[in-house]
């Protein structure tokens, strides 16, 4: 059974097709220019972080402890506001069932932008919801329809998506 990540969740937000290639590892990162820049600002940006921490089936770009635990995760832009949220939301929700509070953050280090991200009870949920159909959709045989959306021509799947 495949373990359910960020990226799925965040996936599946966007783009249910781009979930089912990437959860059968079907992967065309390669050579995306953006997928690279976005890289490049990760590692360029917070160096004085400890990057990449991982916990359980999870890996967060970096976490800070003052009062409490803030998991930080670094986006190249706010285009997919919604995905980067809940990809956050599945960290929150994934500690709180370890029995660990966090608070999360999305950073936009190029627009010099963060934004506060909060679990609450209906997304708690809705997570729920949202692990079931992805598992549903990583168990088709075949990809999910693609959907056209504003975004499609920049994705690193466009062209094996549009054949």
């Amino acid at each position: 059974m495949i373990e359910i990540t960020g990226v799925m969740i965040q996936y599946f937000k966007s783009c249910k097709r781009e979930l089912w290639f990437y959860a059968h590892r079907i992967n065309m990162n390669y050579d995306n220019e953006d997928i690279a820049l976005g890289k490049l600002i990760h590692e360029k940006s917070y160096s004085r972080e400890n990057k990449e921490i991982k916990f359980d089936n999870m890996a967060f770009d970096f976490v800070k402890k003052t009062n409490n635990l803030t998991i930080f995760e670094v986006k190249k832009s706010r285009k997919l506001v919604e995905p980067a949220k809940y990809q956050l939301y599945f960290y929150l929700w994934n500690m709180k069932n370890s029995g660990i509070d966090a608070k999360g953050v999305l950073v936009y280090p190029d627009e010099r932008k963060r934004e506060s991200v909060e679990l609450t009870d209906e997304i708690s949920r809705e997570m729920k919801i949202i692990i079931k159909e992805i598992k549903k959709i990583i168990s088709l045989k075949t990809p999910p329809k693609s959907i056209i959306k504003p975004y499609c021509k920049k994705c690193s799947y466009y062209e094996l998506c549009m054949v």
